[in-house]
């Protein structure tokens, strides 16, 4: 009997992104310009023009974006696919979404389940974010009397909830400007190596991580001041980046790639989510991984990488000390082989679909059959996606 549920699985047929751009008030960055609209034209006309697919077949774009106000606003989605220079047809439907630092992750998500339902379609998945428009927490972050007064430990400052998984798993500053140090080598040496050119399209005549630092020292790490309160341990060193910028993936089903020969990079077979206390939102990923594995139907032994955020250094090691309590430890250089978020900036909506399909990348690279990516949100959440390798040949055993 022929295998139904394979042929409508989602699959992953194309990814690329913009460089991570860093940026602040006092120093803008690259695409401190841009419009978040048009920093996603190019990644779309590059995931058409790579697969030459025709546009016809794109039944919607789904854009995750954090702090749809201003030029985020509007629905993007839609005015993406309007864009004079996007080579969408005006009959792509577009949607926006919001799960904070998850969001393209969720949109991957959604398209993972409405390609069950439309197996002869195609989505578009895209992640924005200009911090250099939108500031942290949006702009307004004022809360309503009412919402504030019963939500105050939802709404809690990041950097805070760091320092609690610091405390709670033991995590020392020494711990973490190591991790640091470790995210900005591997992703520097990932640069050089060139295994980034591939999903970089350039934009502004940028087409690296401009936020990577090859000089950084644990001396220079251990100067820099705490963030969050004093005796802390979290520092704008081993937190991720403020950065603009944009991703995008292309799916469909198994039936639909195979049928029209288009390469698959890898499969989606499970995705998971929890929501976690809010004051320790960091913790997330661990449950999130757990139900993705079930969904999927392995266990973290199976895993060959994983993309775990980088949100802040504490919140990373807090991840990988639950995972090993729980019996689910993993070889640290599994994880984040080319580098994170503490190295090349976390743009929340675009940060979901760059761990996905730069974990799509690394298991085609090192020939990995199963990958997890994975991230903790902002108000107590975790979200995870299990990916399996098409592509993957297994080694001969030994004669």
């Amino acid at each position: 009997m022929k295998d139904q549920t394979r042929d409508n699985t989602a699959v992953i047929i194309g990814y690329c992104r913009t460089a991570f751009a860093k940026t602040s008030p006092k120093k803008p960055g690259f695409f401190s310009d841009l419009n978040p609209v048009n920093m996603q034209v190019p990644l779309v006309n590059a995931l058409l023009d790579r697969t030459g697919l025709d546009p016809q077949h794109v039944k919607k774009v789904i854009t995750g974006a954090v702090h749809q106000e201003a030029d985020q606003g509007l629905n993007i989605a839609r005015l993406l696919v309007l864009h004079k220079d996007c080579h969408l047809l005006d009959t792509t439907a577009g949607t926006t979404l919001d799960m904070f630092c998850a969001s393209s992750m969720e949109a991957i998500a959604m398209a993972d389940g409405q390609i069950a339902r439309h197996p002869d379609s195609v989505y578009i998945v895209t992640g924005v974010q200009s911090m250099s428009h939108i500031p942290m927490g949006g702009l307004n972050p004022e809360l309503s009397e009412k919402v504030e007064s019963g939500n105050v430990a939802g709404f809690m400052n990041m950097p805070i909830t760091a320092e609690n998984l610091a405390e709670i798993y033991n995590v020392s500053r020494l711990e973490q400007d190591r991790f640091s140090l470790g995210s900005h080598k591997k992703l520097a040496a990932a640069q050089e190596a060139g295994y980034l050119k591939n999903e970089i399209v350039p934009l502004e005549g940028l087409d690296y991580d401009d936020g990577v630092r090859s000089d950084t020292s644990m001396e220079g790490l251990a100067r820099l001041r705490t963030v969050a309160k004093d005796g802390g341990t979290v520092t704008a060193g081993n937190a991720s980046q403020v950065t603009d910028g944009a991703s995008a993936m292309m799916l469909t089903s198994q039936a639909f790639a195979t049928k029209n020969n288009l390469p698959v990079m890898a499969r989606i077979i499970g995705t998971g989510e929890t929501g976690v206390a809010p004051e320790i939102m960091g913790i997330g990923p661990v449950k999130a991984s757990i139900n993705a594995l079930k969904h999927a139907g392995i266990t973290m032994n199976d895993i060959g990488a994983i993309e775990l955020n980088e949100a802040f250094a504490a919140q990373s090691l807090a991840v990988l000390k639950e995972w090993d309590v729980r019996g689910m430890a993993v070889d640290r250089d599994k994880v984040n082989i080319d580098g994170g978020a503490i190295a090349m900036g976390h743009p929340l909506g675009a940060t979901g679909a760059r761990l996905v399909g730069h974990l799509a990348e690394i298991m085609n690279r090192q020939n990995l059959q199963y990958g997890l990516a994975t991230l903790c949100i902002g108000g107590g959440q975790g979200k995870a996606v299990v990916l399996e390798n098409p592509n993957f040949v297994p080694e001969k055993p030994a004669m």
